[in-house]
């Protein structure tokens, strides 16, 4: 027996018997594989693995984390439907929200994630409400045990990304969500070497999402699959050590003068501490945003000035990683749209990575003071 899982990069699958045949194809699923488009053997056992993480009953792979969001929202949405969804959202998951979804009649409110009154009053006849765990990129934590009570009230699904908590920090199916889902690229692959997405639910709920899939076929790749397995075997580890490293960068941060703010709910005085405290385990997450005072030319300069730290659009792997959020991940957003989200023109992401947390803040240091 393998120890490593085993790839299976086959994209369709011969059979001896035709009526077996015929019968698989009728199923697409259980009754052996036929199509990789309708199921493989590597994609099966990472959804199984997330499943497991997540404590879910099923998962859906997808090509990527846009891909499982639109295979959800559109799964569970039609012509004439309304999301409510929290302000603070990734740039792609709001443009799709704000731009895709009305092509096909489907309109979304948003609300602050921290507002719950506000989106009780929002939910009253929508479709489903949308959020993430951690906000993207401002670091807010979700209270989801209170939205997944609003949602039942209204009788619709709460939806949540938890890609920048991992089932590690947080499982939101734990706290009254009906889906999680994931952009596998991040904290679960964990190596910068691939693109991938999955939604986690009950089966009924995957049954409604994988029918839908089927048919637009975002499907994740065996190879990718295989890749996101290795990542999910050292997730803990690499969580915990993300976290353990932002914290000591933050309170670094939070220090500097030459800092405006610092978005981190591991500190005692963030907004989302007692949260962080009762969702999180306690700890902050792999992620920080800080403000750099003197705005957009000054947080270039800072960029242009680090060394270790690379820019680069993506988060939760082994190299940090810093964005200017405005610039980058969400350019979708208008300026009023931008100071809405609370996203400021020195605004930057910072991915924490597996250097060393001291070589790590040094690189901060230098390059704050060779961009004053």
């Amino acid at each position: 027996m393998p120890v490593a899982p085993v790839l299976d990069p086959s994209s369709t699958y011969g059979f001896s018997d035709t009526d077996a045949f015929a019968t698989a194809s009728q199923d697409k699923i259980g009754s052996g594989y036929v199509y990789a488009r309708w199921a493989n053997p590597t994609v099966d056992a990472f959804e199984a693995a997330v499943a497991d993480l997540e404590g879910a009953a099923g998962a859906e792979a997808f090509s990527s984390g846009m891909a499982a969001i639109a295979g959800v929202l559109l799964s569970l949405c039609a012509s004439g439907d309304q999301i409510v969804a929290a302000r603070q959202l990734y740039g792609g998951t709001y443009s799709l929200l704000t731009r895709t979804l009305p092509r096909y009649g489907i309109t979304t409110r948003f609300e602050d994630v921290s507002d719950l009154d506000s989106i009780r009053a929002a939910c009253a006849g929508a479709k489903l409400l949308y959020c993430e765990t951690i906000g993207n990129p401002v670091i807010e934590v979700a209270d989801l045990p209170s939205l997944a009570d609003i949602a039942a009230e209204a009788g619709i699904p709460l939806v949540v990304d938890s890609t920048f908590a991992s089932p590690i920090l947080c499982r939101p199916l734990e706290h009254g969500a009906a889906i999680v889902v994931h952009s596998a690229t991040k904290f679960l692959g964990g190596h910068h070497d691939l693109t991938g997405g999955i939604a986690c639910a009950s089966v009924p709920l995957v049954d409604q999402i994988r029918a839908l899939s089927r048919e637009l076929g975002p499907t994740l790749a065996p190879f990718s699959a295989w890749l996101a397995l290795r990542g999910v075997a050292t997730l803990q580890l690499r969580v915990e050590r993300s976290c353990a490293s932002a914290m000591k960068l933050a309170e670094m941060l939070q220090a500097r003068s030459d800092v405006d703010a610092v978005n981190y709910p591991g500190l005692s005085d963030d907004r989302g501490h007692r949260l962080a405290q009762r969702l999180l385990g306690g700890r902050g997450g792999g992620t920080i945003g800080l403000t750099v005072s003197g705005g957009k030319v000054r947080a270039a300069r800072f960029q242009n000035a680090l060394r270790l730290i690379q820019p680069a659009a993506s988060l939760g792997g082994t190299h940090s990683l810093i964005v200017h959020a405005a610039s980058v991940t969400h350019t979708q957003l208008s300026e009023d749209e931008l100071i809405a989200a609370g996203i400021s023109e020195g605004f930057c992401r910072l991915s924490v990575g597996l250097e060393d947390p001291e070589d790590l803040i040094a690189d901060l240091e230098q390059a704050l003071e060779a961009s004053t």
